[in-house]
Formats: C-alpha cells, sequence, structure tokens
C-alpha cells in the first residue's frame, strides 16, 4: 500500500484523480506530515520528503524534523527521498548522514539516501 499525506485537501483530491485506476491500494491523508508521521504506526520501506517549498523560512528546519520522527519507523534498506535540494536538504541530509544513512543517488533537485 500507498499512504499519501499532504495538509491541503485540494492537493489530496488531485492525487485521487493521478490514481484513480489504483485507488484502493491508497491511503489519502489530510494531515501535517509532523503530526501525520507522529501518529504513522507502520513500518516504512519508501519516504518522499516533499513538505513546504526551499523559499519558505523554516523548510530545512521542517524536513529536518520529519525524518527525525520517521527515523525509527523505518524499515533496515529503506530509501528516503528528499526534494529541493539545497534549499532545504542541508540540514537533513547531515542528521541522516550522521545517523547511518548512505546517499545512493543525487541530482540537482533531489537526493536519495537508504538506511
Amino acid at each position: 500500500t500507498l499512504t499519501t499525506c499532504d495538509i491541503e485537501k485540494k492537493n489530496i483530491e488531485n492525487s485521487k484523480k493521478f490514481v484513480k485506476s489504483n485507488k484502493e491500494f491508497v491511503n489519502f491523508i489530510v494531515d501535517d506530515s509532523l503530526n501525520f508521521l507522529n501518529t504513522f504506526e507502520k513500518k516504512i520501506d519508501f519516504l518522499y520528503l516533499d513538505s513546504l517549498d526551499g523559499q519558505f523560512e523554516g523548510a530545512s528546519k521542517h524536513q529536518l524534523e520529519e525524518i527525525k520522527i520517521a527515523k525509527e519507523k523505518l524499515n533496515q534498506n529503506s530509501l528516503v527521498l528528499l526534494d529541493d535540494k539545497g534549499s532545504k536538504t542541508n540540514l537533513s541530509i547531515d542528521f541522516m548522514l550522521n545517523n547511518n544513512f548512505k546517499i545512493i543517488n543525487e541530482t540537482k533537485e533531489q537526493v536519495l539516501l537508504s538506511y
């Protein structure tokens, strides 16, 4: 299954349209990502962090808090994809590298790490 979370209901409604033929495999959640991750009770195999845009003040700290919360919920060899490289990933990447994550791939926009 796939679980997707967005604070904006409109974004969740758009997501439902994009996956309409596979909607039964997706859990759609309208919530703040920090609250969602705190209450999520399943183990995570793949985590894509794309909250806030990099130009927003506090985006780096927000992404760092997301990975700190999610870290204990990740399975061994889980993948974590960080979006908006540079503008909001620096704190997260430093934290992750200091906590046994390894960079698997990176582009100008994203960084993929494994735990």
